[in-house]
């Protein structure tokens, strides 16, 4: 999987107190039964351990121990948060904090905590936090910090579940979303392209260890009102190994990916022709080093990059970069985005806004409420790179677990957004996040084709966008040059006057007005204005 997905919860208490949990086992288990499990889960390998632990408790139904470390495995298992509950609050009880046999209390209580977090139940995960960390030694600091971090996640949560945020979603249906992970959308600017990630049986039969295949990149295409049915992508961007999806170019013509070699991660693009994806080539250096290089996100225009990389000199783990595109198409000087939105933690996953104004991101840090969430943070100034102090989006968009690759339309109205939340149709599937009208996104796609009179794009056009009323300037926008293809992101509710300006052509004027938006519009399709053709200039024009 792409580097940056991690398990639920491998918590560092195991891997302290393993050895103290075979050493003390009562008599009637088996020593080298306990340690078989013990392999396992050190293995990450908490199906097998479970599996292993339900057949001893056929015959040992209430051993605390067993209890414990069930509790540990379904806490590392898909949709079992849950069920991990009532066996650490067992193993709670059966490891009182005042008696012999300390590690095992603070293990129960700690993964109880993580359990009631999992499951949104923050006021108890608090208590039991707050309650273990009297009885911590100091010697012990990497675990009171870890306490520590987890009750900072459960007070962020409470704050943050008390305002909701208005929002509505709906899943992608089964022509997008199958029994295995979806994630990792990316959109064109006109919704018409989704393209996302998937270990659904793809161009190879490679596994991993846990049994799911390897991952691919898929594409589906927005038809008549409807998702056709998504399929792989080819294998001119897919491998035998693990391919992820990154971002798309507002106009859908180019595709930032995601491979890794087996020793580091980098950062691919590939464009789109007539004839179909062109090869993944790799981003040059400084853009990609020996070290990891997760994801990259391109401005509206495509000349500017945001990436995120665990290179030395950050400010901890993965931090976020921009970069320059330089007038003769080489990239500029890489510079991080600072201590307002780096921290000790990582950042991941960066979405930048068309007008590159406001910078989407996801963090283990700033006022996450667990594990990764999303912030938003807006450009303070365009010389000096200075941002405003990052925002978290709000609950329940944001959740106990990991939350990332938050990828919204370019109107800002609606997000694709991978989740594993109730109702879906496996594991993570992907999501459509639609805002109520009330809500600042007040955006609109304007979508269209200028050709030539030989009908063939028209790329050296010039589309100046002005609001008719006042004549003030809204935009310069060019038609992609292989489709003629161009999009527009303006204020609903306006008339506007289109000007195209071509060298020996004629000018071509049209007015247009995008209807002010509905409360919860059923989907954001563009609006896409009649194909123009430009006409060569007549005599005395």
């Amino acid at each position: 999987m792409q580097c940056l997905n991690t398990p639920k919860v491998i918590s560092i208490l195991f891997f302290i107190f393993c050895v103290n949990v075979v050493l003390t086992a009562q008599p009637k288990l088996k020593k080298k039964e306990l340690n078989a499990i013990t392999d396992d889960i050190n293995l990450e390998k908490f199906d097998v351990a479970a599996q292993k632990i339900k057949h001893l408790m056929i015959n040992h139904p209430e051993e605390p121990i067993l209890n414990l470390q069930m509790g540990l495995c379904l806490l590392n298992i898909d949709y079992k948060t849950d069920d991990a509950i009532p066996f650490l609050e067992k193993a709670k009880e059966s490891y009182p904090l005042d008696k012999n046999k300390k590690e095992r209390a603070i293990e129960a209580r700690y993964y109880l905590a993580q359990a009631y977090h999992l499951n949104h139940r923050f006021d108890e995960a608090l208590a039991e936090l707050i309650a273990l960390k009297d009885n911590i030694p100091a010697k012990q600091k990497a675990l009171l910090k870890e306490i520590e971090r987890e009750t900072t996640y459960n007070e962020n949560a409470i704050k943050l579940k008390s305002n909701p945020v208005d929002f509505r979603i709906s899943n992608l249906g089964q022509a997008i979303n199958s029994e295995n992970d979806e994630h990792s959308p990316v959109i064109s600017a006109d919704e018409s392209i989704l393209i996302f990630t998937s270990n659904r049986q793809g161009t190879g039969s490679l596994t991993t260890s846990d049994g799911q295949y390897y991952e691919d990149i898929h594409k589906a295409i927005w038809r008549e009102g409807r998702w056709l049915p998504a399929m792989n992508i080819g294998q001119t961007i897919n491998t035998a190994g693990n391919d992820a999806t990154c971002s798309l170019s507002a106009d859908g013509q180019t595709m930032i990916v995601y491979r890794n070699d087996g020793i580091s991660g980098d950062l691919l693009y590939s464009n789109l022709t007539d004839k179909g994806w062109t090869e993944p080539v790799k981003f040059p250096k400084p853009i990609n080093t020996d070290y990891n290089e997760t994801h990259g996100s391109f401005s509206y225009d495509g000349n500017t990059l945001v990436f995120a990389s665990d290179r030395p000199g950050g400010f901890g783990g993965k931090d976020l970069y921009m970069v320059t595109k330089l007038p003769d198409g080489t990239w500029g000087k890489i510079m991080n985005l600072g201590p307002t939105i780096n921290t000790i933690e990582d950042e991941e996953s960066p979405f930048l806004s068309h007008d590159e104004k406001t910078l989407y991101f996801a963090s283990m840090g700033h006022m996450s409420m667990g594990g990764f969430d999303i912030f938003s943070t807006q450009k303070l100034d365009d010389n000096e790179q200075k941002w405003s102090e990052p925002q978290n989006i709000g609950y329940p968009i944001n959740t106990p677990g990991d939350d990332l690759f938050y990828s919204p339309t370019l109107d800002g109205q609606r997000v694709y957004y991978a989740s594993e939340r109730p109702g879906g149709y496996g594991r993570s599937d992907i999501w459509l996040i639609e805002y109520p009208e009330n809500d600042e996104r007040t955006l609109a796609v304007v979508a269209g084709f200028i050709f030539t009179q030989e009908g063939i794009p028209s790329y050296e056009s010039e589309i100046t966008v002005t609001k008719k009323e006042s004549g003030e300037k809204v935009g310069v926008y060019r038609p992609h040059p292989e489709t003629g293809k161009y999009v527009i992101i303006v204020p609903t509710g306006v008339e506007y006057t289109m000007t195209i300006r071509t060298s020996g052509k004629a000018t071509f004027v049209k007015d247009f007005t995008i209807p002010a938006r509905l409360d919860f519009p059923t989907r954001g399709n563009a609006s896409y204005l009649d194909p123009i053709v430009v006409e060569d200039m007549k005599d005395g024009q």
